[in-house]
């Protein structure tokens, strides 16, 4: 379904929406298949009880009326839509070409300014939830972010990834190894591209961040945690925190020098070998939104990845199994 809504965007003239839409389906099914394969392969069988019929049929009431109050207000405007303006004030006022993106850090900055907030206190909470009691549960430091030797006790000797040497030999997979090795330089390159580019063109931070979230997420799947802590040798939590904070101070600096909050202001550069360009000073704005997704990126992986990882090689978490046959015959697990 997700994907098909980005087709959708896509054949209404919306590339920038629809490529967002991708990358955000598709980091929905990296972390989904990370906490799936923790999940128990079997649930109860006990009969539903009266009170779960009534919980479900008030869901249902719920979106019924959630879903006709959103048909009811989109036929109800009867003025002109304020959007029609940001053609022009794009141009004027935003000084991109890219009607999203100047929306999201010049027009509408405060509400992408909250929305990151919300990103920020989704990765805490994720984080806080696996690491109930230290980070520092991983004596190689790999939950910590500092670049830790990989174990070598698997007896590989020869992997496309440093990380791979710590995987057993029935566990590797050769092949995505040998293709993110490859594909995680033309990623983070991507990644960094998608951000310059995004104020005329389609892309922008929160798109760029996720393509380098997906490398970070990549080099996890390949080969494990050791292979995380060396793509990513830094804290999550601090990548976080200079994130939201370049952003906040993105919008509050042009009051220093007699502007509004969050106003932009155009750069005019003479550069040797590509000539006359620009810069905005939004890209600063949306340079902290990159890192705070990139470092909410990170943050999952870490957490719903390595993270549980550790804990089930310490014995801190139990290895779910299948369920019993006692389970399915009516006995609690």
């Amino acid at each position: 379904v997700g994907y098909g809504v980005a087709v959708l965007f896509l054949l209404h003239g919306a590339p920038d929406l629809a490529l967002t839409q991708v990358l955000c389906e598709t980091v929905l099914l990296v972390l989904l298949v990370l906490v799936l394969r923790r999940q128990p392969k079997y649930f109860t069988d006990r009969p539903l009880r009266s009170s779960r019929w009534l919980r479900a049929a008030l869901a249902v009431g719920v979106g019924a009326v959630a879903s006709l109050i959103a048909v009811a207000a989109a036929g109800a405007r009867i003025d002109v839509p304020i959007s029609d303006g940001f053609y022009e004030r794009a141009y004027d006022f935003g000084y991109g070409s890219n009607i999203v993106n100047v929306t999201l850090v010049d027009i509408r900055a405060w509400d992408t300014l909250g929305e990151i907030a919300v990103l920020l206190v989704a990765a805490t909470g994720v984080a806080s939830l696996i690491f109930i009691r230290t980070r520092s549960a991983d004596p190689r430091g790999t939950l910590r972010g500092d670049r830790g030797r990989p174990d070598a006790s698997g007896g590989r000797a020869s992997t496309f990834l440093r990380g791979g040497r710590g995987v057993e030999a029935q566990d590797a997979a050769p092949v995505l190894e040998m293709m993110t090795r490859l594909m995680f330089p033309v990623m983070i390159v991507v990644s960094i591209y998608l951000l310059l580019v995004g104020h005329n063109l389609p892309g922008g931070g929160f798109a760029g961040g996720l393509v380098g979230g997906l490398a970070i997420a990549l080099r996890y799947l390949a080969a494990g945690r050791d292979e995380l802590a060396n793509a990513a040798p830094f804290d999550a939590g601090r990548l976080l925190g200079i994130g939201i904070a370049t952003a906040a101070l993105s919008m509050l600096w042009p009051v220093l020098v007699g502007g509004r909050i969050g106003e932009s202001y155009r750069i005019d550069l003479d550069l040797p070998v590509l000539g006359e360009s620009y810069v905005v000073t939004t890209l600063v704005f949306d340079v902290g939104v990159y890192l705070i997704v990139v470092g909410g990126m990170l943050d999952f992986v870490r957490s719903l990845g390595a993270g549980i990882d550790v804990q089930v090689r310490q014995g801190v978490a139990p290895v779910p199994v299948a369920q019993s046959d006692r389970v399915r015959t009516g006995e609690s697990s």
